[in-house]
C-alpha cells in the first residue's frame, strides 16, 4: 500500500474537512472556534477557490495541503499517519508546484510541526504574540525555502 498525492476534486471536500478535524483535536492547547460543520462549508469553499492536494491511501484521503498565492495555508495529515512521511510528500508536492517558494504560520507551540519544516529547508521568520491570528495563540512566520539556499 502506498500513499499517492493527487489534485482535490470538489468531491474531497469532505474528507479534507475531517482530515482537518482529527489532526486539530490533537492540538488541545486550540481553542475551539468553530463547528465541524462550518468547517465542512469552508473546506468546500477552499477546496472549490484554491490549489488543493490530497495524500490518498487504500482510497481514502489520509491528508491535504493547500497553497495559494505564495502560501501554504494548510498542511495536515490524520493522526494515524503523523511521522509516517505522508506530510513529507505533500510538502515536496508543494514545492514541486511552487519551486519560488511560498510562505506560512505554524503555531508556535506545535513543536512536532516545526521541526518538521525545519527539516525541510525551511527557516524561521519571526514569531508574533498572536494578536493577529484567529486563535490569538503566539505563532512562527516561515519560509520555503530558506534565505541563501537553492531549491
Amino acid at each position: 500500500m502506498t500513499t499517492t498525492i493527487r489534485r482535490a476534486t470538489t468531491a474531497d471536500a469532505p474528507s479534507i474537512a475531517e482530515v482537518f478535524i482529527a489532526s486539530r483535536a490533537t492540538m488541545t492547547y486550540l481553542p475551539k472556534l468553530h463547528t465541524a460543520e462550518d468547517t465542512r462549508q469552508h473546506f468546500a469553499q477552499v477546496v472549490a477557490g484554491e490549489e488543493t492536494w490530497v495524500a490518498e491511501r487504500d482510497g481514502k484521503v489520509v491528508g491535504f495541503a493547500v497553497i495559494d498565492g505564495g502560501w501554504l495555508h494548510h498542511l495536515y495529515v490524520v493522526p494515524s499517519r503523523f511521522n509516517t512521511g505522508t506530510g513529507s510528500k505533500l510538502f515536496d508536492q508543494a514545492t514541486k508546484v511552487h519551486p519560488q517558494g511560498f510562505q506560512f504560520w505554524a503555531f508556535q507551540q506545535n513543536a512536532g510541526a516545526r521541526r518538521f519544516y525545519e527539516r525541510h529547508g525551511c527557516a524561521l521568520m519571526k514569531l508574533t504574540d498572536g494578536e493577529d491570528n484567529e486563535e490569538k495563540l503566539p505563532d512562527a512566520l516561515y519560509v520555503w525555502p530558506a534565505p541563501g539556499t537553492a531549491t
